[in-house]
């Protein structure tokens, strides 16, 4: 009897111990080496925390760009954590070497859902393989120059196409962004980001096919909604055998790179609240009458259209 009593005791003390464990997180972790982050991009499900570890002879810190987390200066082989509970897009860089190198550090961490996680290689078909990222894609394709260079000026967008995915990128077209105009572009270039803010609002995580999408759609009548890395949704819908992005519509489709899929849109798409910087006009009062039906008719092509500000 003590015997089988002391049995007893030792399998409810264990279950008692058991009960009292806390729930692990999930663990990950990210190398700074040679002045980067590896991996620059970083998708983890909520409750997970990635801890930093500081390689180089130099200080570095990993500084939240929205101010949720702060490391201060990270000396080498030290290490630096943070437990990411809310899905969302988290850039973040180092305050140490933005002034001293050409590209700063820039890393961001993609929070999504628990048990969401994909494989980089999910939906990507046999042979349908680029040996390309996204951002190299976009990079080598003429019809998104002026894409490509937004991303560029960017950074944290070049840095998510390059390593992170799969993603699906809804690039507008070299025409979308003429209608914006020289001048807001060049002040978007200059703020990046805002830029990158506008930029995130056109991926979104995993890999959708043009059919993909129409059978999304279809399937909840003729719309679905996918939402992006900027925490916005957009508004997919199949009319025709037309697909329609917010108020953009898909002219080339299917794109391939190793780590997503890209389709060419017409228009570049705003994000709520969000307003574009408008371009420069000169008063009308300053010409003089002979002039003012010219400088009125060229007013009128210069301002942004009313719906691409979006109050």
């Amino acid at each position: 009897m003590r015997r089988n009593s002391t049995i007893l005791g030792l399998v409810a003390a264990l279950a008692i111990g058991l009960v009292a464990l806390p729930v692990l997180a999930a663990t990950t972790d990210v190398d700074i080496r040679g002045g980067a982050y590896i991996p620059a991009s970083l998708t983890v499900e909520g409750n997970t925390t990635v801890t930093w570890t500081n390689y180089d002879e130099v200080s570095h810190t990993v500084t939240s760009t929205g101010g949720l987390f702060d490391s201060g200066p990270i000396e080498q082989n030290e290490t630096f954590n943070h437990t990411f509970n809310d899905t969302g897009t988290y850039p973040y860089g180092c305050t140490l070497n933005a002034s001293t190198q050409r590209t700063p550090m820039q890393g961001v961490v993609i929070v999504v859902p628990e048990g969401m996680v994909v494989a980089p290689d999910e939906n990507v078909t046999p042979g349908e393989e680029s040996n390309m990222t996204l951002a190299a894609l976009i990079a080598g394709d003429e019809n998104l120059t002026s894409f490509a260079d937004a991303v560029e000026d960017a950074g944290l967008t070049q840095t998510v196409l390059a390593a992170g995915g799969p993603y699906t990128v809804f690039a507008p077209d070299n025409a979308a962004f003429e209608v914006l105009g020289n001048e807001t572009l060049a002040e978007l270039s200059n703020d990046t980001e805002t830029l990158d803010a506008l930029l995130m609002y056109h991926v979104v995580r995993g890999n959708y096919t043009a059919e993909d999408l129409a059978t999304e759609a279809n399937v909840t009548g003729n719309e679905t909604v996918l939402e992006t890395l900027a925490g916005d949704s957009l508004n997919v819908t199949a009319v025709d055998g037309d697909l329609t992005i917010e108020n953009a519509t898909i002219v080339t489709s299917n794109l391939t790179a190793d780590n997503g899929v890209i389709h060419i849109i017409d228009t570049v798409l705003v994000p709520p609240g969000f307003v574009l910087p408008p371009e420069n006009v000169t008063p009308v009062e300053n010409v003089t009458p002979a002039e003012n039906a010219t400088v009125v008719e060229n007013a009128t092509t210069a301002v942004l259209p009313e719906e691409r500000v979006i109050p």
